[in-house]
C-alpha cells in the first residue's frame, strides 16, 4: 500500500497546484493559461523575469509533486540500517507548492496581463411599434381622403465602442521632469497599419487615450499622462490623413490621468496595461454621415458619462481622476 499512498499524494499535489494556480492567476488579473506564451523565450513583451517565474512556477511544482511522492512513501524492508530512513520531510511540498503558486502570481502580474478589455456591445433602441392599418372588412366612420405613404423605418444609429490598441508606452517615456518639454519621446502609439485600419477607417469620430502608471510623483505622471494623450492624438491625425479613403474622421484625445496604486511595483514591468493605448469610436452611419467636432465631444462625453461604458472602457483599471477631452487638433 505504501507505492499507492505515495501516487495518490502526490496526484493530490498536482490537483492543489492546479486549482491555486487558477487562484493566483485570478488575483493577479489574469489566468492560468495566460502563462503559456510568457514560456516562450520573445515575443514583443518579453521581460525576462516573467520568463524565469513563468518557468520557476512549473519547476517548483514538479519539485512539489516529487516531494510529495517521497515523502508518503518508505522502503518494504527496515531491518537494514543503511536503508532506513528516518523520514522524508513532509512540510517539503507544501513549501515548494507555496513557492510555486507565489511564481505564478508574480509572472502573471509581471506581464501585465489582464483580462483583454471588453468591447462596449452596440445597444440597438427597440423598433418602433406602429398601429395596425385598418381592415378592409371593416372599414373605420371616417375614411380618410387619400391613403398616407408608408414611412421607411429608421435604421439604429452606429453605437460608441471601446477597445484596447496593442500599444503600451515604455516606463517613463515620454520625459516629464520639470523643465524638460519632449513631446512623446519618438514614439509612435500606432505602429501597426492593420489594426489602425480597424480603429480609424470608417468612423466618424474617435478619440484616444494616453495615461500614466502609478509610480513616480503625481504632478510628473499629469504631465506625461497629458503628453501621452497629445501624443497618441497626433498619431492617429496624421496616420488619418495619410489615408483619406477612410473619410472624415474627427480625432479627440482622453487624458486619464495617474493609475491608482495597487500593484506596489516600481521597475514598470507590472503596470505596463496601466499604460495601454485605449480608443473609443463611433462608426459612420449608412448615409456616410459627417459630423461636427462639437457633436463628437458631446457624444463622446455622454459614453464617459455612462459609469457602464466608462468600466468598459477601463477594462478593470483604475483611474480616479475625471478623463479630460482635448479637442482636435
Amino acid at each position: 500500500m505504501t507505492p499507492v499512498r505515495a501516487f495518490l499524494a502526490s496526484l493530490f499535489t498536482a490537483i492543489l497546484f492546479g486549482a491555486g494556480a487558477f487562484i493566483a492567476a485570478r488575483l493577479a488579473g489574469g489566468r492560468p493559461h495566460d502563462l503559456l506564451p510568457l514560456l516562450a523565450l520573445g515575443g514583443p513583451d518579453f521581460s525576462l523575469w516573467c520568463f524565469l517565474a513563468a518557468w520557476g512556477a512549473l519547476l517548483f511544482a514538479g519539485f512539489g509533486v516529487i516531494a510529495a511522492f517521497l515523502a508518503f512513501i518508505a522502503p518494504e524492508d527496515d531491518e537494514d540500517a543503511h536503508f532506513r530512513r528516518h523520514g522524508f520531510p513532509k512540510g517539503a511540498p507544501i513549501l515548494l507548492i507555496a513557492l510555486a503558486l507565489g511564481l505564478v502570481w508574480f509572472a502573471v502580474r509581471c506581464a501585465g496581463i489582464a483580462a483583454e478589455p471588453p468591447i462596449a456591445a452596440p445597444v440597438e433602441p427597440e423598433p418602433a411599434v406602429t398601429a395596425p392599418a385598418p381592415s378592409p372588412e371593416t372599414p373605420s366612420p371616417e375614411a380618410a381622403p387619400a391613403a398616407a405613404p408608408e414611412t421607411p423605418p429608421l435604421l439604429a444609429a452606429p453605437q460608441p465602442v471601446a477597445e484596447a490598441a496593442s500599444y503600451r508606452w515604455p516606463y517613463m517615456v515620454p520625459l516629464a521632469a520639470d523643465g524638460v518639454a519632449e513631446a512623446g519621446g519618438g514614439e509612435s502609439p500606432f505602429p501597426d497599419e492593420v489594426e489602425n485600419r480597424r480603429l480609424f477607417c470608417g468612423k466618424a469620430w474617435a478619440a484616444v487615450t494616453g495615461s500614466a502608471s502609478e509610480e513616480g510623483p503625481a504632478h510628473r505622471n499629469a504631465r506625461r499622462a497629458l503628453l501621452r494623450t497629445q501624443a497618441a492624438q497626433r498619431a492617429a491625425q496624421s496616420w488619418l490623413d495619410a489615408h483619406q479613403e477612410c473619410g472624415p474622421t474627427v480625432v479627440l484625445g482622453v487624458n486619464l490621468g495617474q493609475h491608482a496604486p495597487i500593484a506596489g511595483d516600481n521597475d514598470g514591468a507590472a503596470t505596463a496595461y496601466q499604460r495601454q493605448t485605449l480608443v473609443v469610436s463611433r462608426s459612420r452611419a449608412s448615409n456616410g454621415d459627417a459630423i461636427s467636432a462639437a457633436a463628437a465631444t458631446a457624444e463622446l462625453q455622454a459614453f464617459l458619462d455612462d459609469p457602464a461604458r466608462r468600466e468598459a472602457l477601463y477594462a478593470g483599471r483604475i483611474f480616479p481622476a475625471v478623463p479630460q477631452i482635448l479637442p482636435p487638433r
